[in-house]
């Protein structure tokens, strides 16, 4: 089996705002000092998060996803228009704002403010993607090194398109713009996350948005992009479906590998061997991958693909879709995962 780099990011969809203004204040609720005390760099948990105003408003720059605007709840404190359990709280010291806490009671992370200076890379980036081109239901951006390969990238995302909206009953979405950087550096800076592993390769940046390297310089990891490209466009889907991203996430990423005929033998993992098996809710670190599309492929086997679609469209409540419940809905899967692949 080919060794697992699924260091896919986890593409969600917010709302891009543009402009930058500092003057609206939030309804029903008075601000008592400006959006912009807040913008600046935090460094979270290895990583580097922004905060920025735009549009007059205050929004989240994370790595890897697009921008994110913030609602505004009172004191020091934000939450994520996307995400309602997102939350968001600033603290003072000394008259300036040092800190930002995230996530509530023991999931909490803290991220201590390094600038006051932001860097917007995704914006910058779009000036190296000059030429266009139009297909049925795409537009593809890109460099002057692709002006060769677009072509059969454009048709490679044509056939996805059309296999990917008959299996969900769909006649089209709206139009979804691709961006191909020329290098894994450009491509990395265009999702805001400079110095990504360099197998990260695509991701979904919301509903009608999709980002990728170049595949003429893609890396030793370049294998994965005939993967990657179908995995993206179908989180692109599942949120024209249903607006939840990673809700519940093995179905996100379990319907996304499935479309993308990215399969891993389940008969190779031990705990499957074993009949050792886990809980959805359980699965991470790889293993929402590694066992996504024999879960998805089981529940089709088992119920129909109408019940995945089904599934998304109720955010994973098993017992509303079955009237089962979940634990007698796992059994199910696993049954079937290890009678099809482990006991032959």
């Amino acid at each position: 089996m080919k060794r697992c780099l699924l260091v896919l990011l986890i593409s969600i969809y917010a709302p891009s705002v543009n402009g930058q203004s500092n003057s609206r204040q939030p309804e029903n609720k008075k601000l008592s000092t400006p959006y912009s005390w807040y913008v600046g760099k935090y460094e979270m948990n290895g990583n580097i998060i922004q905060f920025a105003v735009q549009n007059g408003s205050l929004v989240l720059i994370a790595p890897g996803a697009p921008i994110q605007e913030l609602e505004y709840l009172g004191g020091n404190k934000f939450q994520s228009k996307v995400f309602k359990d997102a939350h968001f709280v600033f603290t003072e010291t000394n008259s300036e704002v040092t800190e930002v806490t995230t996530g509530e009671q023991e999931g909490a992370f803290k991220g201590k403010k390094t600038a006051t200076e932001v860097a917007i890379l995704s914006v910058a980036m779009d000036s190296l993607l000059i030429f266009q081109k139009s297909t049925e239901h795409f537009l593809l951006r890109y460099s002057a090194g692709d002006s060769i390969t677009v072509d059969s990238i454009a048709t490679d995302m044509e056939k996805n398109y059309k296999r990917i909206l008959h299996d969900f009953k769909l006649e089209s979405i709206p139009t979804v713009t691709v961006r191909i950087y020329p290098d894994l550096e450009s491509f990395h800076r265009g999702i805001n996350f400079p110095g990504a592993p360099d197998q990260v390769l695509a991701t979904a940046f919301g509903k009608d948005d999709i980002r990728m390297v170049s595949p003429n310089n893609a890396g030793p990891e370049r294998w994965m992009l005939s993967y990657a490209a179908p995995h993206e466009f179908t989180h692109c889907v599942h949120l024209n479906i249903d607006y939840s991203p990673n809700n519940p996430r093995w179905l996100w990423e379990g319907v996304a590998q499935y479309e993308a005929g990215w399969f891993f033998d389940p008969a190779e993992l031990e705990n499957i061997k074993k009949k050792e098996f886990p809980s959805l809710a359980e699965l991470n670190n790889g293993m929402e991958y590694m066992l996504g599309f024999v879960i998805v492929e089981a529940i089709k086997d088992l119920w129909g693909f109408d019940t995945v679609i089904n599934l998304i469209k109720n955010q994973g409540d098993v017992q509303t879709v079955l009237d089962i419940d979940q634990r007698n809905f796992e059994e199910k899967i696993f049954e079937r995962i290890y009678s099809k692949y482990v006991q032959k």
